[in-house]
């Protein structure tokens, strides 16, 4: 009964904090404000200036969106399930270290749109190590639109 009651506990914090992801990313979804800051053959960038958190440290925390402009975009960065087939964007959330000029990603959402829905698969593949922001095209410009 104890381990039965440990696990029904784990399972319903685990809910409420998809919940609570669910309410912050619709919340987020209906007010964007998404300005484009680069443009390639692959993918218009956008960021929103509204969703910037500079800390103390002088550490930047941006949602940034990457909307596709073929569907070739996902396959050659791994993404090959049918789940995927239907997007049509990329929300990142990302961290600039402006003064190390080094980013890291918290998380990333793949989004399609079907009529008035959005649906968003949430990847938690987070980044701990802070990398050079030139490594990374689209956080570099951002490092240089943000961090003036």
């Amino acid at each position: 009964m104890g381990k039965r009651r440990r696990l029904s506990i784990k399972w319903g914090i685990i809910l409420v904090i998809v919940g609570f992801v669910i309410i912050q990313t619709e919340a987020y979804g209906q007010s964007w404000n998404w300005e484009l800051f680069l443009s390639d053959l692959e993918c218009d960038f956008f960021y929103d200036p509204d969703t910037i958190f500079r800390s103390p440290e002088n550490i930047l925390r941006v949602w940034w969106k990457e909307v596709f402009k073929t569907k070739e975009v996902l396959r050659s960065r791994g993404f090959t399930g049918s789940e995927y087939d239907k997007a049509v964007y990329q929300v990142n959330v990302t961290e600039i270290n402006c003064q190390r000029k080094e980013s890291r990603r918290k998380f990333f959402m793949i989004c399609s749109e079907t009529g008035e829905n959005i649906l968003c698969k949430i990847h938690r593949q987070q980044l701990e190590e802070w990398v050079p922001v030139w490594q990374v095209r689209p956080t570099g410009v951002l490092y240089r639109e943000l961090c003036r």
